[in-house]
């Protein structure tokens, strides 16, 4: 007798559908109350995202009238804008070949090469970032498309991804054509222009709020995208900095070349030069290779220069030297090479303040602060909390295959009442612990500082680095001590250790104020 599935097998199998039914019951539930581009496009890029892992999204639609597709959205705006007004008519294959298919259809980088018409936004996408790209059939009554979901090298969609894909159309299709009902379009035609570029945005997953002070800091993202201008961005630790930085390149038009992150304060200063300029072989002790730097890697795209307040004083002249001159010179070399590299820097640090102080070049921090974005505290926006808890149950729901879970209103009040000085990373690391201890579908508690810790109203409110001190306090006792590692305080905060050792320093904190027994 042949040996079919055994039960743990069968078990394994009823457990995956009844999660692949969770996970598609939520973004349907996300994506059905949805009337607008805006919408849609904050729901594409906050939930959709999260769950499916793309790198690229886009929609086209047929145009009866002029016998062709048109680009309708893309995840990326300023990818929308390049492509708009063109009119797909010798892509019919790619577009017939997923409409007829009743399955999603995968096409690789090599087998994109060899297809016949290949829309350019997905040449661009190829050429850029994608490994392979998705393409699934949006029908409905009124219209019919295709969407194309792109994966980048390594992320490439499993069995179980393009199932959800598949389940995941008919809703999508539903939606989008909604919206483009909505918008009155005109029969055949329907090219209205997208809500998200007329009103500020910002594309990039994390940039999650409603409040007036997050709507705020959309709108300066959007001015100053498309722009070159350097951008200093400030905020206190862990309210999304990196987030507002990824968002500005995304939309600028320097998306599909590269962002490049440094965070000033986690390499020694020793390294940070060449990190940023290069070196040349045997420039020093251990250049046993020549080696491009930071700003090199970016030319043509962006520099995101992290806690660029802790740079040393020597480092910024020479960096103050390649914003002027738009060249850097490699350690060990004579000569000078041209760069083409948008700046942003971001510091939690008051830099008036550090000019006054001595710590910090006025020359460079005028060349910096073209364009400000303050990002705020979550305290200033508690508001948002409930959108944010929401977007990290479901990220966690989807990253650790597990069923969706809700959060309980006490639990949610309790978290509105919380002054948060970790800001939103504590909040997630907060409620990633609740979902992983939750028995049930439903977070009842969410385990954060003692309400005792807490100022009531009328109490004296306590200035910023008293909330940053408690908060490392209480993570190196969680940490029993340990500093460095997988199971210690840097890795739970998410910073190098260099840099929590740093921060340790500048507010007092000494072994005896967090080891065993206190």
């Amino acid at each position: 007798m042949a040996g079919g599935p055994d039960k743990d097998e069968i078990i394994a199998r009823i457990q995956q559908r009844e999660q692949e039914q969770s996970l598609l019951f939520s973004l349907c539930e996300s994506l059905a109350p949805v009337t607008t581009r805006r919408e849609f496009h904050d729901v594409v890029s906050n939930v959709v995202k999260s769950t499916i892992g793309f790198s690229h999204f886009s929609i086209c639609i047929e145009d009866g009238s002029q016998n062709g597709y048109r680009l309708q959205y893309h995840s990326t705006p300023a990818e929308y804008t390049k492509h708009k007004t063109t009119l797909f008519t010798d892509s019919f294959a790619i577009f017939e070949s997923a409409l007829n298919s009743p399955e999603p259809a995968v096409l690789s980088k090599n087998d994109a090469a060899k297809a016949p018409g290949l829309p350019s936004f997905l040449k661009d996408a190829l050429q850029s970032y994608a490994a392979s790209i998705v393409s699934v059939a949006l029908s409905s009554k009124y219209c019919k498309g295709v969407a194309f979901f792109g994966f980048g090298r390594g992320d490439e969609p499993g069995r179980n991804t393009l199932r959800l894909i598949k389940m995941l159309s008919l809703q999508l299709g539903i939606t989008f054509t909604n919206i483009l009902l909505l918008e009155k379009a005109i029969p055949g035609i329907m090219i209205p222009e997208p809500e998200i570029h007329d009103t500020p945005q910002a594309a990039d997953m994390g940039i999650i709020g409603r409040s007036a002070a997050m709507q705020q800091v959309r709108s300066l993202i959007t001015l100053v995208s498309e722009s070159n201008s350097g951008v200093l961005i400030l905020g206190e630790s862990g309210t999304g900095k990196e987030l507002v930085a990824k968002a500005i390149h995304d939309n600028s038009p320097r998306s599909t070349q590269r962002l490049i992150k440094v965070n000033c304060a986690a390499i020694p200063a020793n390294l940070l030069e060449s990190e940023l300029f290069g070196h040349e072989k045997g420039s020093f002790t251990g250049a046993i290779a020549q080696k491009k730097g930071k700003f090199e890697q970016a030319n043509k795209g962006t520099l995101f220069l992290d806690e660029i307040g802790e740079m040393p004083m020597e480092l910024q002249v020479k960096l103050l030297r390649a914003l002027q001159e738009k060249e850097i010179q490699r350690i060990g070399s004579n000569g000078s090479i041209k760069v083409d590299t948008r700046i942003i820097a971001a510091t939690n640090r008051d830099l008036q303040e550090e000019v006054k102080k001595g710590n910090f070049r006025a020359d460079l921090y005028y060349r910096l602060n073209v364009f400000a974005i303050e990002v705020p505290a979550l305290r200033e926006r508690t508001e948002d909390i409930p959108d944010l808890a929401k977007f990290f149950i479901h990220r966690y729901a989807a990253r650790n295959k597990k069923p969706l879970k809700t959060i309980a209103v006490k639990a949610l009040n309790t978290l509105k009442v919380y002054p948060w000085p970790g800001n939103v990373r504590e909040l997630e690391h907060a409620l990633e612990r609740a979902f992983l201890l939750a028995p049930d579908k439903v977070i009842k508690e969410v385990q954060i500082t003692s309400n005792k810790d807490i100022a009531a109203p009328g109490n004296s409110i306590k200035p910023w680095y008293e909330f940053e001190k408690e908060y490392i306090l209480t993570v190196l006792k969680f940490c029993n001590g340990k500093i460095s590692g997988t199971s210690g305080a840097a890795t739970l905060l998410e910073m190098p250790p260099t840099t929590l050792k740093s921060k340790m320093e500048r507010l007092g904190i000494k072994k005896r104020h967090y080891s065993a027994g206190q």
